[in-house]
């Protein structure tokens, strides 16, 4: 009898003790910002540091009301925050331009379910894929300058894309500019290690 109670007392230190409960699962990709925010206490510390930079941006701390302002916007600048997970943007389906510049940002793939997204600027990150973004089918305009991006042979199925901002990236291979440019207006800054080291594609 008395084995039996110690093990039922493990178990219930096991169960509501740090080992066994299991953390509340954060909000599914494309969740509205509200439910981002209002979880924002057992999120990932790179989800919740996005959240607080959202709340900065839209002025107010209170959820429902930065979630009302946030969803009202067409354009939004997170620049220079640091940030590195951006899911809870893809809670903001009504974003036109979004400029993301100077973050940590690895993952582009969140930013695929902003699909009225005409104009974004992610320069100054360490992303080396964008083949996600390829599903942004009404995307017009993209910077990517000061990526370590190697393989911009995604860009090839960028149907809408009509403006592209290279350079200082990994690009080695010059012909593929090249193709792009019969597509779209490709603007090439200097500083990629590309065979021609003077060539300016614009």
């Amino acid at each position: 009898m008395k084995s039996t109670s110690a093990v039922a007392v493990m178990i219930s230190m096991w169960v509501f003790s740090g080992w066994g409960v299991a953390h509340a699962a954060e909000p599914s990709l494309g969740s509205s910002f509200k439910e981002w925010c209002q979880q924002k206490a057992s999120l990932s510390a790179e989800a919740r540091k996005t959240v607080e930079a959202l709340l900065e941006a839209a002025g107010t701390s209170d959820c429902e009301q930065a979630a009302e302002n946030l969803l009202s916007r067409t354009e939004l600048s997170l620049s220079g925050y640091q940030i590195t997970d951006v899911s809870p943007l893809a809670g903001l389906p009504n974003l036109e331009v979004l400029y993301l510049r100077d973050n940590q940002i690895t993952d582009v793939s969140p930013l695929a379910e902003l699909m009225n997204l005409e104009d974004l600027g992610i320069p100054a990150n360490p992303i080396t894929d964008i083949s996600p973004l390829a599903e942004l089918t009404n995307l017009e305009s993209l910077i990517l300058i000061a990526n370590p991006i190697s393989d911009f042979s995604p860009l090839l199925k960028f149907t809408n894309l009509e403006f592209l901002y290279v350079g200082n990236n990994q690009i080695t291979d010059v012909s593929l500019l090249t193709e792009l440019q019969n597509r779209m207006f490709v603007t090439y800054i200097q500083g990629d290690p590309v065979a021609e080291p003077t060539c300016k594609i614009n």
